[in-house]
């Protein structure tokens, strides 16, 4: 399997991935901190400041755990050791379809 043949999907996966990261941790924060700015406690900086802070070191020190329960206790990527191609195009297109619960229907 040639990688540059499959680079426009790690792409695209990268992508997506970073903007549901972006918008599940704005919806995170909007829910921390909106009654504390509300309430005037603290300012809208301070909130941003304080989210960045504390989001950024969640993700560092809690992601690869996140990674090892997918890759260990959900699927078993050991069935996909032939069509590599198929477990790739299966994650971005669960990226895409992911229904955080965020928005109100």
């Amino acid at each position: 399997m040639a990688m540059d043949e499959y680079l426009w999907m790690v792409v695209l996966g990268f992508i997506i991935a970073f903007i549901l990261a972006f918008s599940v941790g704005a919806n995170d924060v909007a829910n921390s901190f909106g009654t504390a700015v509300g309430s005037g406690v603290v300012t809208l900086r301070q909130a941003c400041i304080l989210a960045s802070i504390f989001e950024t070191t969640g993700s560092v020190l809690l992601g690869a755990k996140v990674g090892e329960t997918i890759r260990k206790g959900i699927i078993d990527v050991n069935l996909y050791n032939e069509t590599v191609e198929t477990l790739m195009a299966g994650e971005v297109s669960a990226m895409v379809g992911r229904d955080d619960g965020t928005t109100d229907s």
